[in-house]
């Protein structure tokens, strides 16, 4: 079978997130919240990270995804339209790049005092679920085409797509090793 290049990207980041989402299951609150070195930041704070990241990604691809002549446009973060950040109860704007903990270090981001699992996994799920969707209104046409990514630069959808599978994959290697650190099976393919 020949899977186009924005078809291989579509499930390469479906398996990673389902990899992520199934690597925190059956972590409990304080399992998933603790640090196992002061610059190991928590299985919480990656799967936090990476679903903000995600939702960046989903907002960033939104106008080359629906067919936009404004390549500098974005869409909607769910973590804005849905006001999480107010639910959450964080008054302040979130650390780092674009508010997804990029460039942040370890002091401040161990003192981001996040809510309970139930709550980061309900929202990697919709901001998986929506970047995935993203990625499959990308088609090989518009896979090669130039954009603004979210540090707007001007590069191709395609490096863009793979850097942000690529960055999903780093973060679930780390929560694997923390895992393992914490005396508990730390592979997610087994």
């Amino acid at each position: 079978m020949h899977l186009s290049a924005s078809a291989i990207a579509l499930r390469r980041l479906m398996r990673a997130n389902a990899l992520l989402l199934e690597i925190v299951t059956g972590m409990y609150d304080e399992q998933a919240s603790r640090w196992a070195a002061p610059t190991a930041p928590s299985a919480k704070w990656h799967l936090w990270h990476v679903s903000r990241w995600s939702d960046i990604v989903q907002a960033t691809l939104f106008p080359i995804a629906n067919g936009e002549s404004d390549l500098r446009n974005k869409g909607a973060e769910l973590w804005t339209a849905l006001g999480i950040a107010d639910e959450w109860g964080f008054e302040n704007a979130m650390p780092g790049k674009l508010g997804g903990g990029t460039g942040t270090g370890n002091a401040e981001s161990a003192n981001l005092e996040l809510p309970n699992m139930i709550r980061i996994v309900g929202y990697a799920r919709s901001s998986f679920e929506l970047c995935e969707m993203r990625f499959s209104q990308i088609d090989n046409g518009v896979f090669e085409s130039d954009f603004y990514d979210w540090d707007n630069m001007r590069l191709q959808v395609g490096d863009a797509m793979f850097g942000h599978v690529s960055h999903i994959n780093r973060h679930l290697g780390m929560i694997e090793a923390i895992k393992g650190v914490l005396g508990m099976d730390g592979s997610a393919t087994d």
